[in-house]
């Protein structure tokens, strides 16, 4: 739906430059789940299902950010090592071990079947290098997202704008158009800090769902 959205929105560009690029292709889908998720978190009046709502979306971003990155990585380790030879499926599983051994560390034990878990993600095949573009999606929205909360309606015109651009333009210089320099580290900690406002609400409403005995 989210892609829809953009596709329609940048449909006054020409052929050649009305699809967004990876960098941006994420921007309406996750904005619009957090403005959705907003609402439900609005009109949502029990304690322990808005912890529950609260839980799941850290999750996604979890999932989105950090497993991303590990789905990345392990291209990378593929790709290099392809240069030298042809690979077996059982490196594929050691690179995919190592990958996701850097995220967990010893905090969680993974178990083997797992060594198999590159086998069934598709993108590897039919778009190599794409999953780091949910990477930079989320934390790029979350930003925005950010920025909205800020700044309220002003906001939605530059918004749309950027919607609307398709790849008239660099990524960087669309998003300069809308207010956000992506240069900026400040630009990410608002996304951050977006974060870590839903952690600090979650363990507030753990600490009145489940109060301490």
């Amino acid at each position: 739906l989210g892609h829809g959205i953009h596709q329609y929105l940048s449909r006054k560009q020409t052929y050649f430059n009305f699809h967004h690029p990876l960098t941006t292709a994420e921007t309406a889908s996750v904005m619009g789940e957090f403005l959705t998720f907003d609402h439900v978190m609005e009109t949502t009046r029990d304690p322990q299902v808005r912890l529950g709502l609260l839980c799941s979306k850290i999750e996604d971003a979890f999932a989105t950010v950090f497993r991303q990155t590990v789905l990345t990585r392990f291209e990378q380790l593929v790709h290099n090592a392809r240069r030298q030879e042809r690979l077996s499926s059982e490196q594929l599983c050691e690179f995919w071990w190592q990958a996701n051994g850097r995220l967990y560390g010893d905090a969680v034990d993974m178990f083997e079947p797992y060594r198999w878990g590159w086998a069934y993600i598709p993108h590897f095949v039919h778009t190599p290098f794409y999953c780091y573009a949910y990477v930079f999606g989320e934390l790029l929205v979350l930003s925005l997202y950010r920025m909205y909360q800020e700044e309220g309606r002003r906001f939605v015109p530059r918004y749309f704008e950027l919607l609307e651009s398709g790849s008239i333009d660099a990524p960087d210089r669309l998003l300069a158009r809308a207010g956000a320099d992506i240069s900026e580290p400040g630009f990410w900690q608002k996304g951050l800090d977006v974060l870590g406002d839903m952690v600090t609400k979650a363990e507030t409403l753990a600490a009145e769902v489940f109060p301490a005995k």
